[in-house]
């Protein structure tokens, strides 16, 4: 049995969209198709006049190997003639789709978090990683509007100064230390040490490990300048916009990776992917709440990074 469902190859419309780099291997954007078959799957995009006959590209079942679902988010590998690792993501029209499109795939080994992407949050911040063909345009563009503002005679009108921004505040008694929490020991089973997936976890922790630390120290000294007054509240939510967009490469190296392949280890691998998660999730809730100015959510984005913390000790306890 056939099933055919509507999906997009972007987070969202709009601009964001047009200046965001495909996040596939097919170099596709906009809106598509989805076809599940018992032997396979078919991708087809549509492109402005070309709709009538959409680009479609099949990836027979042996092909399919890993397939990770965040909330509307599907992100699948699978090897072609050119490459042992080509990815698309895509993105159903909610939730409850795109696990429905899991249950349908033809292969089992799946990871599912049961969490939107945050639109408003990844709209926001499309614009940190770009598409460079169509922002050399926009450079060009900005190029020419800057030796207008440049030509003799020109001032800028009252209206055109840049507003200033109050530094919001953030919580000074949150503890931004490493995390060292314990979990009961029957929420995992352990990776036994003579195994050979053990090495694997134990290097793949180290490294997640590694990336948190170094961006937690980033966001530690961002902030300091904020406080400070050495840095304004746009610049500081901006800069929380560029360790989220980190955190996403942090997301995406894990799904890559060849030495997860082994079902073994896709349990360990999922509770790394839900830390990532809330670490992003953490970054994004508070540069939305300090670009409006609310107190309240800034401190409330910081259960985000609690939990962030709890599933990092919970990868620990795989390898106890």
């Amino acid at each position: 049995m056939t099933h055919t469902f509507d999906i997009r190859f972007e987070r969202s419309a709009g601009l964001g969209a047009l200046l965001a780099p495909p996040e596939n291997s097919f170099r596709w954007k906009g809106a598509g198709k989805l076809r599940i078959e018992r032997d396979g799957i078919s991708f087809a995009v549509k492109r402005g006049l070309l709709a009538l006959f959409p680009l479609t590209r099949r990836v027979s079942a042996g092909q399919l190997k890993d397939v990770y679902r965040e909330g509307d988010a599907l992100h699948m590998t699978f090897t072609t003639a050119g490459s042992p690792q080509a990815r698309v993501s895509c993105w159903a029209a909610d939730a409850s789709t795109a696990a429905e499109i899991v249950q349908l795939l033809p292969t089992r080994r799946t990871v599912e978090i049961e969490h939107a992407t945050g639109r408003r949050s990844t709209d926001r911040h499309a614009l940190t990683r770009l598409d460079q063909r169509v922002l050399a345009l926009f450079i060009a563009l900005a190029a020419a509007s800057v030796g207008i503002l440049m030509w003799p005679g020109h001032e800028l009108a009252p209206s055109d100064a840049v507003p200033l921004v109050e530094a919001p505040i953030i919580p000074a008694e949150v503890s931004l230390e490493p995390p060292q929490l314990v979990l009961p020991d029957d929420f995992v089973v352990s990776i036994p040490h003579n195994s050979p997936h053990y090495a694997v976890a134990s290097r793949q922790l180290e490294a997640f490990e590694m990336d948190a630390e170094r961006l937690l120290s980033d966001y530690r000294i961002d902030r300091k300048l904020l406080e400070s007054g050495a840095m304004d509240a746009e610049t500081f939510a901006n800069r929380l916009g560029a360790l989220e967009l980190q955190w996403w490469n942090v997301t995406y190296r894990m799904l890559d990776d060849g030495e997860f392949a082994n079902i073994g280890l896709l349990d360990f691998r999922a509770t790394m992917l839900s830390a990532a998660r809330h670490w992003r999730g953490f970054l994004a809730g508070q540069a939305d709440a300090i670009r409006k100015g609310d107190n309240v959510a800034i401190a409330k984005s910081f259960d985000e990074l609690a939990r962030a913390e709890e599933l990092q000790s919970r990868a620990r306890l795989y390898l106890r």
